[in-house]
């Protein structure tokens, strides 16, 4: 009998917990599918608490060869859109693909391959929503994380 009944509630417990559990599967449908040439890139942040003071910047970038001593940038930019109906936002990056750089004369004259990235976007931290960004195929898409510090300084 006592036997039983430990069974039973076992099982009541196994049954709880297996209908419990949440669906993690997230349904991007609403979003446009990524026009011909580039590819959907999908960012999705942990919980933190005071999500306030946090910011995400977000760099696209194309791999490329460049010597070891100027500075160089990708011409490019981001578009922000919003999915008609939804309301969730979304980023293009759009680029012609030209690198551009600084002039200084390299004494070793090295090339190496590294990232080279356009103009960053920043846009605030929410756990709750993906950040969707369409940017062309061969491209890589990058971001950090930052935070206030929640001080606030006084202007004399």
């Amino acid at each position: 009998m006592k036997l039983t009944r430990i069974f039973s509630v076992l099982a009541l417990l196994m049954f709880t917990i297996s209908f419990a559990q949440k669906n993690n599967k997230i349904d991007y449908s609403m979003y446009p599918k990524a026009k011909d040439g580039y590819e959907q890139k999908i960012i999705t942040l942990k919980t933190l608490p005071n999500e306030e003071n946090y910011s995400i910047e977000i760099f696209a970038g194309k791999k490329t060869l460049v010597d070891t001593c100027n500075n160089f940038f990708l011409a490019g930019s981001f578009e922000q859109k919003t999915v008609d109906g939804w309301g969730y936002d979304y980023f293009n990056f759009e680029s012609n693909g030209n690198v551009a750089g600084t002039l200084m004369g390299c004494f070793d004259n090295k090339s190496v391959e590294k990232i080279v990235h356009a103009q960053s976007i920043q846009t605030r931290y929410n756990s709750k929503l993906p950040i969707i960004v369409y940017i062309p195929k061969g491209y890589t898409l990058e971001y950090r994380v930052w935070k206030a510090d929640g001080k606030f300084n006084l202007v004399k």
